[in-house]
């Protein structure tokens, strides 16, 4: 799609190139662009809506070839039109774009006349390049990725029987009230994709806090939940170790106390009591939903060290195993698993199909908006893992 004749017939040359074959588009297609763009327009592929396009005939134009069964993507070329501002163009596109499930990548052309197209697609995270051929180019690794993952597809991606149901159940219940997942929904969520959580329970009084520490057995952990804290431990929200009744008594009033100083309009639900686990190394692993890209696993140094380090790698999902094994060759908190100084070996295999579970995880439910658990504890080789903080965010 393109306001100029020339750069489209090297866009589409450049498609070409990289593998791919212009679209034939439906002739209900071409009707619809007959009535948006004048007689003098090519109504084929490339579509030239000549250098008299406006902002919305770019909007509407795109709308209508997104929409063709027969298009799986779209090319839009645009150097600066004569009546309109890039500016203009960028933001008539952009909702378009964003509520789109096909790629669209942009190449601008020009140089000071863009500036303002360029800023309005960085911000809204659409990627855009200086020249067709590179615009061409993003498009083909991007079918290729998709067809490596379709052809990857399989035992490689989950190494466990998952329960897709359970999932869909609890998100179906909470679609009228999106935000963070409650922690017994997290857990069913965890314990449905085989993804190593750590049993806790809320309680909401010292006196409840000692019941359920003297039935998980000392010590214990104790930690504020609540959804609008996001780093618990940096205001006091954490107790850990606590091997007495005493402590726990003494241990949940701090907590209380912390987070009401810190935090004063925080929803306070109680606070979480779970066992205490050995030691080990921590990593964070998370998931996002990209409005370009779907699904995100990202990987790397857990605990506190997430900000301060920010040793993370990020890769499309579903994930395979080469994929999983590559985010954890590309970070430091990857690479110390296999062991570093006296640090003994990790339960790699433990993290990998984390990963690969929280992939399928990711892609199965876009509805889950975010995933992160930091950190994940990382027992020695062939002792597994445990998740001991989960935040899940429902669209």
């Amino acid at each position: 799609l393109t306001s100029a004749g020339g750069p489209g017939v090297t866009a589409a040359d450049a498609l070409e190139m990289n593998g791919m074959s212009l679209a034939t588009l439906a002739s209900d297609t071409r009707e619809k662009l007959a009535k948006l763009l004048p007689p003098a327009a090519s109504l084929n592929n490339p579509v030239d809506m000549l250098a008299s396009a406006t902002p919305e005939q770019f909007a509407a134009c795109l709308q209508v070839l997104l929409s063709d069964p027969g298009v799986n993507g779209v090319l839009v070329v645009t150097p600066p039109p004569p009546l309109h501002s890039t500016g203009a163009v960028a933001k008539s596109m952009i909702p378009v774009i964003q509520n789109s499930d096909k790629p669209v990548t942009i190449a601008l052309m020009g140089e000071r006349l863009i500036q303002e197209a360029v800023e309005h697609f960085r911000a809204a995270r659409v990627p855009e390049y200086r020249f067709p051929e590179r615009a061409a180019s993003a498009l083909a690794i991007l079918s290729q990725h998709a067809e490596y993952i379709e052809n990857e597809r399989g035992s490689k991606l989950v190494h466990a029987k998952v329960d897709k149901e359970v999932v869909q159940k609890i998100l179906d219940l909470r679609k009228h009230s999106p935000g963070f997942l409650n922690a017994s929904e997290t857990s069913a969520v965890l314990k449905a994709y085989k993804l190593p959580g750590v049993p806790l329970r809320m309680a909401v009084s010292s006196e409840e806090a000692l019941t359920f520490a003297h039935e998980m057995g000392y010590p214990v952990v104790l930690k504020v939940a609540s959804a609008d804290i996001t780093h618990k431990s940096d205001i006091g929200g954490v107790m850990l170790n606590l091997t007495d009744p005493d402590a726990v008594t003494s241990g949940f009033s701090k907590i209380i106390a912390n987070t009401k100083a810190n935090f004063p309009d925080a929803d306070i639900q109680g606070v979480y009591v779970q066992r205490m686990l050995p030691a080990g190394q921590e990593v964070i692993l998370g998931a996002v939903q990209d409005a370009q890209f779907g699904p995100l696993v990202m990987f790397g140094s857990g605990g506190v060290e997430v900000e301060g380090l920010k040793d993370v790698t990020f890769s499309l999902a579903p994930l395979t195993l080469q994929d999983a094994e590559w985010m954890l060759e590309n970070t430091w908190a990857g690479r110390k698993l296999h062991g570093f100084r006296s640090l003994p070996p990790a339960d790699r295999k433990s993290v990998l199909d984390s990963l690969i579970l929280l992939g399928q995880l990711a892609a199965d439910f876009p509805q889950l908006a975010e995933i992160e658990i930091n950190p994940l504890r990382v027992f020695p080789h062939s002792q597994g893992s445990a998740a001991l903080d989960v935040r899940m965010r429902l669209a």
